[in-house]
C-alpha cells in the first residue's frame, strides 16, 4: 500500500490482473480480515453510476481474484465470501501500512518517554517501509483516495516525530536541510515550520530562524487566511530573546508547544465487523 499497489508472495510480486481487479483487491485490503459488501465494492469502482450488472461483475472479479491469490500463494481461503460481501483473510502484520502504523506510534511513545535513539530507530524504520505514494493509481476511487490521503498524514507526522527525535540528539544541522524542503512542500504544517526555526537556532542561524517565521507567516496569511499559531509564535519569541527552553539539550520532547491542528484525520470505510485471521500474503 505504501506505493504502487502490490501483492507479494515469497518475495515475488504477483500480476493480478487488470485495474478493476486490483481496484476490488486494493478496497479490500484497507480493512484486512473485515468484511466490505458487494454494494461497496460497486461504489469503489463504478461511483453514482455503476452498470446494470455491477454485482454480477463484481462477483466475477472476486472469483477471478480468488483464482490468482490461491494459484500465487498455495492457500485457500484468502478471499472468502462472508454475507453482504467479502472478506481478505490475511494477517494485519503482512500489510505494510499496518507495519508502518505500529512502528510509528511505537516510536512515538518512545518519544513520549523521553528515549528519543530508540524513537529515532523506530520512526526510520517506520518510514523506511514507504516506497512512494500510497495508493497512486487509485485517484478516482473514493475509499482508497481517502485511505491515502490518511496514510500521507500519518506519514508526515511519523516525519516530524523523528525530526523531533533527532533535535533531542542535537543533529540539528542535517534536521534544518531537510526540514527547509519540507516546509516548502508542506507550507500548512506549522509543526515543521516551528522545527526549522528551532534546528537553525540551534545551529547557531538566528537570523535565518527569524526569517522563517516571517515567512511561515506571509504564507499562513496569503494561503489560508490565518495568522500562525501560538505554538509557532511561541517558538519565535524563544527564538528572539534567545531563551534557554530551546537550547540544545533542553528536551524538545519535554516542552512541545500547541500548534494548530493541521486537518482532521478521519477513515471513512464501511462494512468492516468481522475478526482477522491469519495466512501468508503480503500486501
Amino acid at each position: 500500500m505504501l506505493g504502487p499497489f502490490e501483492t507479494v508472495v515469497k518475495g515475488r510480486a504477483v500480476d493480478l490482473g487488470g485495474p478493476q481487479l486490483r481496484g476490488v483487491l486494493a478496497r479490500l485490503v484497507i480493512v484486512p480480515g473485515r468484511t466490505v459488501s458487494v454494494a461497496a465494492l460497486a461504489a469503489e469502482l463504478w461511483g453514482v453510476w455503476p452498470p446494470a450488472d455491477a454485482h454480477r461483475t463484481v462477483r466475477t472479479y472476486v472469483s477471478r481474484l480468488r483464482t490468482a491469490l490461491r494459484s500465487a500463494a498455495g492457500a485457500e481461503g484468502l478471499l472468502v465470501t462472508r454475507p453482504p460481501g467479502y472478506q481478505l483473510r490475511v494477517d494485519p502484520m503482512t500489510v505494510d501500512a499496518v507495519r508502518f502504523e505500529r512502528l510509528a506510534a511505537s516510536g512515538r511513545q518512545a518519544l513520549d518517554a523521553q528515549q528519543p535513539q530508540l524513537a529515532l530507530e523506530r520512526l526510520t524504520a517506520a518510514l523506511g517501509l514507504w516506497r512512494g505514494d500510497a495508493f497512486a493509481e487509485f485517484n478516482h476511487h473514493p475509499a482508497i483516495a481517502a485511505e491515502a490521503t490518511w496514510l500521507e498524514r500519518s506519514r508526515l507526522s511519523a516525519i516530524e516525530a523523528r525530526i523531533e527525535a533527532a533535535l533531542v540528539l542535537g543533529c540539528e544541522a542535517q534536521a534544518a536541510v531537510e526540514l527547509e524542503g519540507l516546509v516548502r512542500a508542506h507550507p500548512a504544517r506549522e509543526r515543521l515550520w516551528g522545527q526549522l526555526m528551532t534546528a537553525l537556532y540551534r545551529s547557531g542561524r538566528q537570523a535565518e530562524a527569524l526569517s522563517a517565521f516571517q515567512t511561515a507567516r506571509a504564507v499562513l496569511i496569503k494561503e489560508y487566511g490565518v495568522e500562525p499559531s501560538p505554538g509557532l509564535v511561541e517558538i519565535h519569541r524563544q527564538v528572539l530573546h534567545h531563551d534557554a527552553a530551546l537550547s540544545r539539550g533542553a528536551g524538545v520532547s519535554s516542552r512541545r508547544p500547541a500548534f494548530a491542528a493541521a486537518g482532521t484525520d478521519m477513515r471513512a470505510v464501511p462494512d468492516h465487523d468481522s475478526p482477522v485471521v491469519p495466512s501468508g500474503a503480503a500486501v
